[in-house]
């Protein structure tokens, strides 16, 4: 037995949902419609939660992914996202002290809902934005990478305004862990019998440079890596930029 778990929907391609959560203005939907489009939007409504689907195709395994791009407001129930989401990914910028101070309420929130519902982990990613605009950094990158150890989740920086990869890594280091790692059940999905190595998630600082050869690595190792993806939008309102 390889020690692998193999996610099923009722014979269906796998499906998983992940949930962005972080302040308004951090960048939360232009980094679901830049995984989404590979576009950058520099205008939308940030009042706006939507949900995005797109299909990819991993070893010629189909798979269906959702985003939940959140907007909280006052009195508004976290529980419609912490009860749907499969894996989070909580977003701060790198401009705002603020939003890195929201992104540890956030962090908390999620993992006092994994304390009380899951049975082990569920893959969560700290993400520091928009690192494009550097000479305005507020919160160093030492800051995020201890958050991310203190929470043992996953860490990277990256920017929705620049090259694809750097967003795309993100999503996709969730979606192997839940695909190959995967230990905190999903009640609509099917996990076979075999169970995945002990033990927890890795916190693995992520840095915009040298994707490509990151990539080349993964591939080396038989890491499942992207074939074909297709999306589906629905009710968001933004413009798109080339």
């Amino acid at each position: 037995m390889s020690g692998k778990k193999s996610l099923q929907r009722n014979g269906s391609a796998p499906e998983i949902n992940i949930a962005l959560l972080g302040s308004l203005g951090v960048g939360k939907s232009a980094l679901t419609v830049k995984y989404i489009t590979k576009r950058f939007i520099m205008e939308y409504d940030p009042d706006i939660e939507d949900t995005y689907t797109k299909h990819e195709s991993w070893n010629n395994r189909d798979i269906t992914i959702q985003v939940m791009d959140t907007c909280d407001k006052e009195n508004s129930d976290p529980l419609r996202y912490l009860r749907w989401a499969d894996a989070f990914i909580v977003v701060y910028s790198i401009t705002s002290q603020a939003s890195f101070e929201k992104a540890k309420e956030y962090l908390e929130t999620v993992n006092q809902h994994k304390k009380t519902f899951c049975k082990e982990s569920v893959p969560v990613a700290l993400l520091g934005n928009k690192i494009d605009l550097e000479r305005y950094r507020q919160v160093s990158k030492a800051e995020g990478t201890k958050l991310a150890s203190d929470y043992m989740c996953l860490f990277y920086e990256a920017t929705a305004a620049e090259e694809y990869e750097y967003v795309e890594e993100v999503f996709h280091g969730l979606i192997l862990y839940l695909l190959q790692y995967k230990n905190c059940y999903l009640p609509h999905l099917y996990i076979s019998e075999e169970k995945p190595p002990t033990g927890q998630m890795p916190v693995r600082p992520k840095s915009p440079k040298g994707t490509s050869e990151r990539k080349d690595e993964k591939d080396s190792k038989g890491i499942p890596k992207k074939n074909t993806s297709s999306f589906k939008l629905f009710n968001k309102s933004f413009k798109i930029f080339n």
